[in-house]
């Protein structure tokens, strides 16, 4: 399977299929990209060559003991896209993963031409640390563990560091930063979203210069996974509309 090895000495899995233009498609902190984006990909690979990392410390990649920061995960996947050899026309992200493309997007503008971020965080929470650490699994975590049961533990471990990582030290992101994001955006998000409420939607629209924002009704963070094919013909539209042919 393919994979790079960074300055570091890190190992990153990630996985290449379809025909055409790049789409890079980034999980969120509990994922992977084989999980997170299993209900998207074949269809999106009749149209779109598709980059699907799993970030470090999930998956097949690398497991340094911690998780990353959004600063260090964009720089292990601009590390990627120059071992690829080309630019993605758009890059889809999801909850952390796409708080991380964001904070890209901001130092790097021209790294991708086009960006979806699903239900990103924009600051710290630490309000949510102990739901997150102690408190009942959003549905999608809970199909995580029942598909790999027998690493129950890992996923326990893993949920504790995305708290600590992301709801406690999350750098917050500014409206002049995101001001300064100029490629098309559009962001998603479910409108009973327990993680991430939907009012973050709606400030990353009202200040990235081309944002909008498109909520699904009756639905929560997990988009991918439970409203897959509402998430697709969004997707396929924006796509349609924004990335050259």
């Amino acid at each position: 399977m393919p994979g790079l090895r960074t300055a570091d000495g890190a190992d990153l899995h990630f996985e290449l299929e379809g025909e055409g233009p790049l789409l890079l498609l980034v999980h969120g902190g509990t994922g992977t990209g084989a999980y997170d984006w299993e209900h998207l990909r074949p269809a999106l690979a009749r149209s779109y060559r598709l980059l699907v990392p799993d970030l470090r410390g999930h998956g097949r990649s690398s497991d340094p003991g911690w998780l990353l920061g959004p600063e260090a995960i964009g720089d292990d996947v601009l590390a990627l896209i120059d071992h690829v050899g080309e630019r993605p026309v758009a890059t889809v992200a999801f909850s952390i993963g796409a708080a991380a493309m964001l904070r890209l997007a901001i130092r790097q503008p021209a790294f991708t031409g086009a960006l979806v971020p699903i239900a990103p965080s924009l600051h710290a929470r630490p309000d949510r640390v102990e739901a997150v650490t102690t408190g009942p699994w959003p549905q999608g975590l809970v199909d995580l563990v029942h598909e790999h049961g027998e690493h129950g533990d890992h996923w326990k471990r893993l949920r504790n560091r995305l708290a600590q990582t992301f709801w406690r030290d999350f750098p917050e992101i500014t409206d002049d930063e995101l001001g300064s994001i100029a490629v098309p955006l559009l962001a998603v998000w479910g409108d009973r979203d327990p993680i991430e409420p939907v009012e973050t939607g709606l400030r990353l629209a009202r200040t990235v210069q081309r944002g909008q924002l498109l909520v699904v009704p009756d639905a929560g963070h997990f988009l991918m996974r439970t409203r897959a094919e509402e998430l697709l013909l969004v997707l396929e539209r924006f796509l349609a509309r924004h990335v050259p042919r």
